[in-house]
């Protein structure tokens, strides 16, 4: 991934290996370690080479966020260990005029200033070295609030929650990851109501119950401050979760909260799935009679900001469009970033639930069709239909159930 440099940084008299990888539009100095290990090190500093497709994403996430006519952009890194993420920033994303670096680890805050300075934006940023809430929370005034402000800690964001709603401006951006996947996807169903105030379900699309658990639960917060929360764009993978969410400062729209908040109905005998607004106490299937479980509350309206996407993928077509006609081809069929925003900006996003295209095989007890052949197949029989972002074999759709089953007979 690159050759050892000749930086080193020493800490109680240990000194490090250290290399050089390109990401992006950036030089980054990470530990040699984190490129050779599969579980990157948190000592000296940490970095994931793995994050890169989150890294990516992010990038034209603000990029086509921020507002030009905004003055004084400033983005935080909150948890930024070596700075990757806010040194691409800075690098890629010319109109952000201040970039903020926190970590509680010095060396993480030292080699963050090394990358800095690699990359020429040491001028405009500035260092810190505070626990994360008490540095966040010092931005009480709304004038000195950050623009976008980012968290990425190890396990869950619960605890920071109310720390990055206080330090970011009104109509700002926040960007929250959480990889306690386990936690969401419902393996341990007690420690997800008490760090994110839902209950989660083990299916197969737990990943888009976690990532709404994790919207919702910061709405909830959010509402508490008298803020309220737009999704700009989520996502999901199998060891984490992330989202991208506006934050404005009003009463009115806090007290809707509720209107966007509501509980998943889960049938594990036949697959039936249905929503309710309101906590149920006990709930029979409608189709089989058996007791259903429920999920939630979690974030039952849309998560994408379909302009925002629309933005990303013109700028992508461009940036394709200034490549030579083989190189051109060669990007369009094998950019996976192109792909990913491509389904989005089709996704059904404001259905809460998705179903795979596998488990209509073991409910019919015939082979599984292809995603793309179900998907025509509903939508020519009158069913809006989209693939999904959160399962490369899922899809959503308004048909019920049995109205799937009928026209999947058909095939």
């Amino acid at each position: 991934m690159g050759l050892t440099s000749s930086y080193y940084l020493e800490r109680e008299n240990t000194i490090y290996d250290w290399s050089e990888i390109k990401e992006g539009e950036v030089t980054l100095l990470v530990p040699a370690q984190a490129v050779t290990q599969m579980e990157p090190p948190k000592f000296p500093a940490f970095f994931n080479p793995a994050a890169k497709f989150n890294r990516d994403i992010s990038i034209l996430i603000y990029r086509h966020f921020i507002d030009q006519s905004r003055k004084n952009i400033c983005f935080v890194d909150s948890m930024c260990g070596l700075g990757a993420r806010g040194v691409r920033v800075g690098k890629e994303i010319p109109q952000i005029q201040k970039v903020v670096f926190n970590d509680f680890n010095l060396l993480s805050a030292q080699t963050a200033k090394v990358n800095a300075m690699i990359n020429n934006i040491y001028h405009k940023s500035d260092f810190y070295t505070s626990e994360t809430c008490n540095f966040l929370s010092c931005s009480a005034n709304f004038d000195n609030r950050a623009t976008v402000i980012d968290l990425d800690p190890f396990g869950t964001p619960a605890p920071f929650l109310d720390c990055i709603l206080r330090g970011v401006e009104n109509n700002g951006m926040i960007s929250i990851t959480a990889t306690d996947t386990a936690v969401l996807q419902g393996v341990y169903p007690r420690v997800c109501y008490r760090k994110y105030y839902g209950i989660p379900l083990r299916t197969s699309y737990s990943l888009e119950i976690g990532t709404r658990l994790l919207l919702s639960s910061t709405a909830l917060v959010a509402s508490r401050l008298d803020l309220y929360i737009n999704p700009i764009f989520a996502h999901s993978y199998r060891n984490y979760v992330r989202i991208y969410c506006k934050v404005s400062k009003s009463n009115y729209l806090a007290n809707k909260i509720s209107d966007k908040l509501g509980y998943i109905l889960h049938c594990f005998e036949c697959g039936y799935r249905g929503l309710m607004n309101k906590s149920p106490s006990d709930v029979e299937c409608p189709l089989c009679q058996k007791k259903m479980r429920m999920g939630g509350p979690l974030w039952i309206s849309h998560m994408f900001d379909k302009n925002v996407i629309l933005k990303i993928l013109a700028e992508i077509v461009q940036s394709e469009a200034k490549m030579t006609n083989i190189v051109r081809y060669v990007k369009q069929n094998k950019n996976p970033i192109k792909k990913f925003f491509e389904i989005a900006s089709k996704e059904l996003d404001h259905i809460p639930y998705h179903y795979n295209s596998d488990e209509f095989g073991k409910i019919m007890k015939n082979s599984t069709h292809p995603l793309p052949k179900i998907v025509d197949k509903l939508i020519y029989d009158g069913y809006d239909t989209s693939p999904t972002i959160f399962s490369s074999t899922g899809f959503k759709t308004e048909a019920s159930i049995q109205e799937i089953k009928s026209s999947l007979s058909k095939l």
